[in-house]
Formats: structure tokens, sequence, C-alpha cells
């Protein structure tokens, strides 16, 4: 399985002016908030799960769902909007993916809402690569089941009928998500800092090396 965002989807824009970041500001536009990077910041889902209630006793707002509601189409209209002007791509070394996927069922987990993974595996024509597809809702409830959870992980697991496999993903939430599920992590940072690869490129030759699965 792979991590959609900073693995397959050079999506991870958090400069000034960006879309991520742009999106955020707007949130907190639209409640009054001052647009700070500092604020924008505590929008991150894992922060506004540790610390929304908080956030939103701070400045007036009823309650996080409120927030979350606001953020969330903020955030849905500025991907989706980055993705089809070509702002947001493929990494080239998603072409490695090619030799894999003739040798194992491949699939992508993201935290990202669905309609976003549906349009970047539509657009970009992964569906050559990839059996399955999983991304999120849009309830704030539901966040309790994306990553670090394992649920979405286990589910793929099922869909696939594999009782065992790989992670890749940029994030320890990926890492903490595969090995709740049974699976091997498999880190990527692209900066070459840590984990396990630094790019797709890697990954034929570091699975070849580390107690390869039974091929199909």
């Amino acid at each position: 399985g792979f991590d959609m965002d900073g693995v397959l989807l050079d999506s991870d824009d958090f400069s000034p002016g960006g879309w991520i970041v742009e999106a955020f500001m707007r949130t907190l536009r639209d409640f009054g908030i001052p647009e700070t990077e500092e604020n924008a910041k505590r929008l991150y889902i894992s922060n506004l799960r540790r610390e929304g209630e908080e956030f939103c006793a701070e400045f007036g707002i009823p309650d996080v769902k409120t927030l979350w509601a606001q953020r969330e189409r903020n955030y849905l209209a500025g991907k989706l909007a980055a993705i089809e002007s070509g702002r947001v791509t493929l990494f080239p070394d998603v072409a490695v993916l090619e030799e894999l996927a003739r040798e194992y069922p491949l699939a992508i987990v993201s935290n990202s809402p669905q309609e976003i993974v549906d349009l970047v595996v539509d657009k970009f024509s992964l569906d050559r690569l990839f059996r399955l597809w999983i991304g999120r809702g849009h309830d704030w409830d539901g966040l309790d089941f994306v990553k670090p959870a394992p649920h979405q992980l286990q589910r793929m697991l099922k869909e696939l009928g594999a009782d065992r496999g790989y992670y890749v993903g940029d994030q320890p939430d990926d890492v903490t998500a595969a090995r709740a599920a049974g699976l091997v992590p498999i880190l990527l940072d692209r900066s070459g800092a840590d984990g396990d690869i630094r790019s797709l490129y890697e990954l034929p030759e570091f699975i070849a090396r580390h107690a390869p699965l039974p091929q199909e």
C-alpha cells in the first residue's frame, strides 16, 4: 500500500501562497481569526484533533465541528483547483510502480478526502497501477478512523484478500498505522535525512532485500 500526498503526489506545498496555506488562511478569514502562520498551522488535522476545542473557545467558534466543516470546504476547493491546474502533480519516480504492479497488488490509502483520491487516480490514470484506492470522508467524527489508526489499512488488506504486505508513507503516522495493521512500514524521506528509502526508485531493491513477500 502507498500513502498519496508526499509519496505519489507532489502536493505538500506549505510555502506562502501555496494552496494549503491559502486554504487555511481563507478559513481563518471566514471566522475573523488573525491570519497568522501560527493560527494556520493549528488547522492541520493532528493539531485540530489535539487542541481544536481550545482553539474554538479562544476565538468564539461554537464548536470544532463548525470550524472543521468550513476548513474542509476550503481545503477541498483549494486542492481540487491545484490538481486541475497542474500546480500539483505526480512525482516522477511513480513510474517505477509499473514494475511492482506486475508482481504485487497495489493500493493507495490516504488521509485525503475520497473525491481527491478519485480525482488523482482518474487524472493520472493510476487505475492501471492500483487495484484499490481509499480516502477519508468529511465528518469530524470519522477522523477517529484515519491514520495513525489502522482501520483504513485493515480495510485495504481485507479488500485485497491479503494477510500481509508493505505500506509506504512519509510521516510517522504512516509507520504507526502500518504496524498496528500488521504491515511492514517503509518510510520514504525525500530529503534524504532519514527513512528507509529516499525515492520510490529505491523501493524494488528495498523489498528484494527485506524478506520479499510471495508474488502472485
